[in-house]
């Protein structure tokens, strides 16, 4: 494709280019851009003609992006957030004024442990804010990104291999902690640590954290290293349910540190040392480059970053 000519191009294509992409409907964007269905229309027009491909297809609930759409609009978004920096105001961020309704995708960890912590503090500082919290699945939470329904997105495990059109900061580092009901007999103190034999870890049931019904995970790899296997009796879906089951019965299981952390005194829980050596991992907070200096994305980033 050869380079557009911007004598003879009208950069507010580029603002319609960018509503249609959030939009996906004609009609839809006009509204977003306080223009005539037909303006936007002829807009759409001077596009396909500007770039020489349809950019988006008709289909029944509205448009598609073409290939060549999908792969100009995390530039254009970049453009565009360059140009708004330039032309605001140069007073100071102030997110107490902040009044906006803020798309955060999350892991339920990610929820506990870094929403959780900082709320009040955001409640307090900005509460003309509204987070709207949604599931975190990688392809479905990084598209969301690039279309801009998502400001933020806190994940972690594939999310560290994100593209390079998203910018990624460390929340914190995480590991991976044994939980038995208080009391339980087979824990044994090591200096100020709990910890549990390998005998008894392996004898006892376990219950594990599995969203897709799986009855092996990564404390079942490193046992094999060792010529070993444990018990998995209960599989759940949800890893807040399992502190409960275990502080009332004589399971053990495995989950991060954190939410053993926070879960330990309600769930009547200890934390042990595990028998076996496992993967600590990130937690990281993820934003489309071209919005990453955004005075709100990267208040609400700091926010997140600080817990």
């Amino acid at each position: 494709m050869k380079p557009l000519d911007l004598t003879r191009f009208d950069l507010n294509l580029l603002v319609v280019l960018e509503a249609l992409w959030t939009e996906r409907h004609v009609g839809r964007a006009a509204q977003r851009l306080h223009l005539s269905q037909s303006a936007t229309s002829h807009a759409l027009s001077r596009l396909r003609t500007a770039f020489a491909d349809q950019l988006f297809i008709r289909h029944p609930r509205g448009i598609e992006p073409t290939p060549l759409a999908i792969e100009l609009m995390p530039r254009v978004a970049e453009v565009l957030e360059s140009v708004r920096l330039v032309a605001s105001p140069r007073g100071p961020f102030d997110p107490g004024r902040l009044q906006a309704t803020l798309s955060v995708a999350a892991t339920d960890h990610a929820i506990l442990t870094v929403v959780a912590p900082v709320l009040a503090k955001i409640q307090a500082v900005a509460p003309g804010v509204v987070l709207k919290l949604r599931p975190a699945d990688t392809e479905s939470a990084l598209r969301m990104l690039d279309n801009g329904d998502l400001d933020i997105v806190l994940g972690s495990g594939s999310f560290a291999q994100a593209p390079q059109r998203f910018d990624c900061q460390l929340v914190h580092k995480e590991r991976f902690v044994g939980i038995a009901r208080k009391g339980h007999p087979a824990l044994v103190k090591r200096g100020k640590k709990l910890h549990m034999e390998l005998e008894d870890f392996v004898r006892l049931p376990h219950i594990l954290v599995s969203p897709r019904g799986d009855t092996r995970g990564a404390v079942d790899d490193a046992l094999e290293t060792l010529d070993r296997t444990r018990k998995v009796t209960v599989t759940c879906p949800s890893f807040l349910a399992v502190p409960f089951m275990v502080g009332a019965s004589q399971s053990i299981a495995v989950i991060a540190e954190r939410v053993a952390l926070r879960m330990q005194e309600t769930a009547q829980l200890s934390l042990f040392e595990l028998p076996v050596v496992l993967p600590a991992w990130e937690v990281l907070v993820i934003r489309a480059r071209g919005r990453a200096n955004e005075p709100a994305v990267q208040w609400i980033t700091n926010m997140m970053v600080a817990s």
